[in-house]
């Protein structure tokens, strides 16, 4: 059974919040907070993380994780922080140790060398994404899934592993062979006219 994580869609939408709502009296219980700023900015201010997240109901705080540093999460009150890998390398605050955090990979070389104290890394593009910063740049690329499944496995035997990048209903059955504790959605599920119900389907896939 693979645990579902779900990326906000990076650019603000009517009904967003409904569909996230819903979405977690569904039974998500796990959702990645990230939004793109204007123009060649990357990420979003942490001003528009914090009106983004006041406007959720406090009930669903504790499932957030945002995208920053674990001082992010710390700050805003919610469960954790998915946090680029090269930030966790050498010596850290104290402080980030108490915050669940989970590393953001974008190649199996920054799987590596994770610290012990981490509750897991995000590892991909495991498929073609249009959201990765290079499209062009995925595992399955250059590595058949066998061939990718023992590359994790002794690495998933001390950290667990969440893949991302072109996860969708169609090659779940795929991913499923790997040696993965979770899944991030993305497109899989904002890409469809109802995410709600893409949400539905997949999860429950997903835990077959």
């Amino acid at each position: 059974m693979l645990k579902v994580w779900l990326s906000t869609c990076p650019d603000d939408f009517a009904g967003e919040y409904d569909q996230i709502e819903e979405m977690f009296h569904r039974g998500l219980s796990r959702l990645i907070l990230y939004k793109r700023g204007p123009g060649a900015n990357h990420q979003a201010t942490d001003f528009t993380y914090e009106r983004w997240i006041l406007s959720l109901p406090e009930e669903f705080k504790d499932k957030v994780w945002v995208r920053g540093t674990p001082d992010l999460a710390d700050q805003f009150d919610v469960r954790g922080a998915i946090c680029e890998a090269r930030s966790l390398m050498g010596a850290v605050p104290e402080s980030w140790k108490r915050v669940s955090t989970v590393a953001f990979c974008r190649t199996l070389d920054e799987l590596q060398n994770l610290p012990e104290w981490l509750s897991g890394a995000l590892v991909g593009p495991i498929f073609p994404s249009e959201f990765a910063a290079d499209p062009s740049q995925y595992l399955t690329r250059d590595a058949t899934l066998e061939e990718l499944a023992a590359k994790l496995t002794p690495i998933s035997a001390r950290i667990p592993l969440i893949g991302w990048g072109g996860v969708d209903e169609n090659n779940l059955p795929e991913v499923k062979k790997l040696p993965l504790s979770g899944i991030s959605l993305l497109g899989g599920i904002w890409n469809y006219a109802d995410p709600v119900n893409a949400f539905i389907k997949l999860s429950r896939a997903a835990k077959l």
